[in-house]
């Protein structure tokens, strides 16, 4: 069996004394199988870095206002932007408005308002994560020994009892605090 370069010799001896060199057919196999699976794999990265994109595109501030078009160059602008959605000049129109029509008082209060519920509701959720993991004990091991190595085990466990009437107690105040400030809010869309 001849070596590809011993074919290639023989090609051009053949070619220099004038003779047709040789013809070969050359034939190549693809597994269409790892071709799919090949193909499928380009298709989901690509739909990952478009979803990974389009995480990233609602966090970029846009170069232009999405309502007038302005240049958004300025930290207020990207301020607002976060906040409102458009620019800062269009804020001080938008709120200049409230202000003509008398309505900017309660637009402030609802803000406000919904700030306050927002708070109360991130509190409610810490006490019970608190409420949770109270009733489990903690296991610290502590390093102790001089010339040996030994490990001091303390378990740490608080009064049950003590913690369920205190969530309940602060739970009660906040849900009261929590309903009033849905009626002023209620009270300011009528």
């Amino acid at each position: 069996m001849e070596t590809e370069h011993q074919r290639h010799q023989k090609a051009r001896e053949a070619i220099l004394r004038g003779e047709e060199a040789p013809k070969r057919i050359m034939v190549q196999m693809t597994n269409t199988e790892e071709d799919k699976e090949r193909s499928e794999e380009a298709k989901l990265e690509r739909e990952r870095k478009n979803e990974r994109s389009d995480a990233l595109k609602e966090a970029r501030t846009p170069w232009f206002c999405p309502k007038c078009n302005k240049v958004m160059k300025h930290r207020n602008d990207d301020k607002m932007y976060r906040l409102h959605q458009h620019c800062f000049d269009c804020q001080i129109t938008f709120e200049n408005k409230l202000r003509i029509e008398g309505k900017y008082e309660k637009w402030e209060e609802s803000k406000v308002l919904n700030n306050q519920l927002s708070y109360i509701r991130d509190q409610i959720s810490s006490i019970e994560d608190w409420k949770v993991e109270a009733s489990k004990p903690v296991e610290i091991y502590d390093s102790v020994g001089v010339k040996e190595i030994e490990l001091q085990q303390e378990k740490w466990s608080q009064n049950k009892e003590q913690v369920e009437k205190m969530s309940t107690e602060a739970l009660e105040e906040l849900n009261k605090i929590k309903e009033e400030v849905e009626e002023k809010l209620n009270s300011l869309e009528v």
